[in-house]
């Protein structure tokens, strides 16, 4: 059975979506619309009572629990960079929403004719020279709205490999990710 049927059947999807564990990396970026102008950007909202975004296509159990730590290492990330939280959205300069999301991978890697080579203990080595794994990952992406215009202006992304720790202690994992999201927010120039 695949870790992403494990999470899922105890509720724990969106803890293993996340974290920065030394022997697997994550990925994290963002992109920005360019008109816009984040130095008045002061106060933020949440998008809407639950920021959990979902697709009607493929919906996913996610534990409450889950979305709240998520919720809460935004608040702390956002509350460092010296954003304030608004009592209500029309209080505020920005809305932020969050989806998250795993998916099984297929890792094949060919290793090339080097290696078969002739090993000092033995004959030479002729058993096949394809490696096939399957694997989890697992992504959260975070998402900014002007609240004057209602437009998206901000999308951040992690994602990485996902490793019994995650699943262990989705804490961490999911402010690992949030950090690793949040780092290039609020944008400075173009890249």
């Amino acid at each position: 059975m695949t870790l992403i049927r494990k999470c899922l059947r105890s509720g724990g999807i969106l803890l293993a979506c996340f974290a920065a564990v030394a022997c697997v990396t994550m990925s994290a970026g963002s992109d920005y619309y360019a008109a816009a102008d984040f130095s008045e950007y002061r106060s933020y909202a949440w998008m809407a009572a639950s920021p959990l975004i979902q697709s009607r296509s493929n919906r996913v159990e996610v534990s409450p629990l889950h979305v709240r730590r998520i919720r809460e290492a935004i608040e702390r990330a956002m509350a460092a960079k010296g954003f304030e939280l608004a009592a209500t959205r029309d209080a505020a300069d920005f809305a932020i929403s969050f989806t998250v999301g795993a998916r099984d991978m297929i890792e094949i890697d060919d290793y090339p004719l080097v290696y078969r080579r002739r090993w000092r203990w033995g004959p030479p080595y002729f058993y096949p020279n394809v490696d096939v794994a399957m694997y989890t990952e697992g992504m959260l992406a975070i998402d900014v709205f002007d609240n004057a215009t209602r437009e998206p202006v901000w999308h951040g992304w992690a994602r990485k490999r996902i490793v019994g720790a995650d699943v262990r202690d989705p804490e961490s994992a999911i402010d690992a990710a949030v950090a690793a999201i949040l780092a290039d927010f609020p944008p400075t120039a173009r890249r």
